[in-house]
């Protein structure tokens, strides 16, 4: 009967009140003693002690697991923004170069020279400026390849005008340079997306006719027409010498 009223009791302490139970436990045990009403307390304590610490547990894991995934997105965006960053570099270091290499050949003339790199140094600019909070975003790089694409026109445009030594258009034949028209257009800041595109279709069209004039078993017919669409095309932007 002692014993039934001392659990009953300790029911009533733990389970009626929440401040009893507080009193008795202490950094997860309840305090001293060795009577029913103690062990009692004692085993609820325990109880949820286990319950706290699996939730714990349950926590800890589940921030393990979404740090790990932190880290894998912290890797990959900067593998992303280290190839940005590479495929910029790469391709200026590739400019000045062929700069470099109209200097040498006397393609460039002196103002021509510094335009060219004063159009690199101004990428190089906003590449620093993009930079300067520790990042190259998707579409900050898109806005650098765009300058990049108008400076590649421009070195091309001219080492190959009539200023200075004109170069020769050497994908197409070392007799073959370009006419001033051309070389205007490639250079023209203004140019529409309309005729970029029509140009960019004439070229491929031309590297598939040279292409195929020079490796495919062509009967006499379809050489001569595939031949007089290639002339065609190459006298629009080109002249032979």
């Amino acid at each position: 009967m002692k014993t039934r009223i001392l659990a009953m009791m300790a029911a009533a302490m733990v389970f009626g009140t929440g401040t009893a139970m507080a009193g008795q436990c202490s950094g997860g045990k309840a305090v001293g003693g060795h009577s029913s009403i103690h062990k009692a307390i004692n085993n609820v304590c325990d109880r949820g002690d286990k319950g706290k610490d699996a939730r714990d547990n349950a926590k800890d894991k589940a921030s393990a697991r979404k740090d790990k995934r932190d880290d894998a997105k912290e890797k990959a965006d900067g593998d992303r923004e280290n190839k940005r960053e590479n495929n910029v570099d790469k391709r200026q270091d590739n400019q000045e170069k062929r700069i470099q290499h109209g200097i040498d050949k006397g393609y460039l003339t002196p103002e021509e020279t510094k335009s060219l790199k004063d159009e690199q140094q101004k990428i190089s600019d906003m590449e620093s400026s993009y930079k300067s909070d520790g990042k190259l975003t998707g579409d900050e790089m898109k806005s650098l390849r765009g300058e990049l694409n108008v400076a590649s026109a421009n070195i091309w445009a001219e080492k190959h005008d009539t200023d200075g030594n004109q170069m020769a258009a050497y994908r197409f034949g070392k007799n073959v340079f370009a006419k001033d028209s051309f070389t205007s257009q490639m250079a023209n800041q203004n140019m529409t997306g309309a005729d970029a595109k029509a140009l960019t279709s004439d070229f491929r069209k031309m590297m598939g006719l040279k292409n195929s004039l020079a490796n495919d078993n062509l009967s006499a017919e379809a050489r001569a027409q595939k031949q007089s669409e290639y002339d065609t095309l190459l006298n629009k932007y080109f002249e032979v010498r």
